[in-house]
């Protein structure tokens, strides 16, 4: 039986942000696609112009053509990638066997959620700014693995993007219930983005009967290149090996 895993970066990223994801399950036997999501990998003009329905449409496109060469299709993303991967689980159902969601923004940090976001997104300011500069020692404590991101993803956030992950979270709300596949959630305590809080609405709003949460010590929210990437790679790696193995 041939498996395959859809690999989901992160928004402003790339595909490279998630080698030691990649890595891991190719070396386990799993053929791998990770797509470059529309308006990613140039620059921050491109990027601004798409929305959470075109970066979806690389996810589905990608899916479908991993379907044809696989026999069960397994699905893991970060931050933005955790939540497309929420919705391809949503639509797709039994073709997706496992989801693994790392870094879920599915509610942000106070600060964020209460001021940061809505004065930009409900005042005049969003006409004036319109891109905020990432915080790349916070998103990656490892000095070598911040270079590494730095170099593999954009340096700043545009703020329609961040807006769209909104609405797609709160699209995301409405159907928690139908997403039914075994679930593992990995969050960093040290994530400055992503409140871990919201991994427990997940999981009491999903109807997996598994959902298996995971936290790391040493990580920032880009977890695929911090510290603990190797941690977090060989747990999801074994979390779909028992999947795969239960089901054949």
């Amino acid at each position: 039986m041939k498996k395959g895993c859809l690999i989901i970066h992160g928004l402003t990223g790339t595909p490279a942000n998630m080698k030691s994801v990649s890595d891991a399950l190719q070396a386990r036997g799993y053929l791998v696609k990770a797509p470059l999501l529309q308006g990613h990998g140039t620059d921050l003009k491109t990027l601004t112009r798409s929305g959470w329905e075109d970066w979806y449409g690389t996810v589905v496109r990608a899916h479908h053509d991993l379907a044809k060469e696989v026999d069960s299709v397994y699905c893991v993303g970060l931050s933005l990638g955790a939540l497309l991967g929420m919705k391809l689980a949503i639509d797709c159902g039994d073709s997706i066997k496992a989801l693994v969601l790392l870094g879920t923004p599915f509610e942000a940090k106070p600060l964020f959620r209460f001021l940061v976001i809505p004065a930009v997104r409900y005042t005049p300011l969003r006409f004036f700014l319109t891109s905020v500069a990432k915080n790349f020692e916070k998103s990656v404590l490892d000095p070598q693995g911040r270079e590494f991101y730095r170099q593999n993803s954009l340096s700043r956030m545009p703020c329609r993007s961040v807006f769209q992950t909104q609405d797609l979270v709160n699209l995301l709300r409405k159907d928690l219930k139908k997403i039914t596949q075994p679930l593992l959630m990995i969050h960093a305590h040290k994530d400055h983005l992503a409140d871990p809080h919201g991994l427990l609405e997940i999981r009491r709003g999903v109807s997996s009967k598994k959902v298996d949460i995971m936290m790391l010590e040493n990580s920032g929210h880009v977890l695929t290149c911090d510290y603990n990437k190797e941690k977090a790679a060989s747990r999801v790696v074994e979390f779909f090996d028992k999947i795969f193995d239960k089901i054949y």
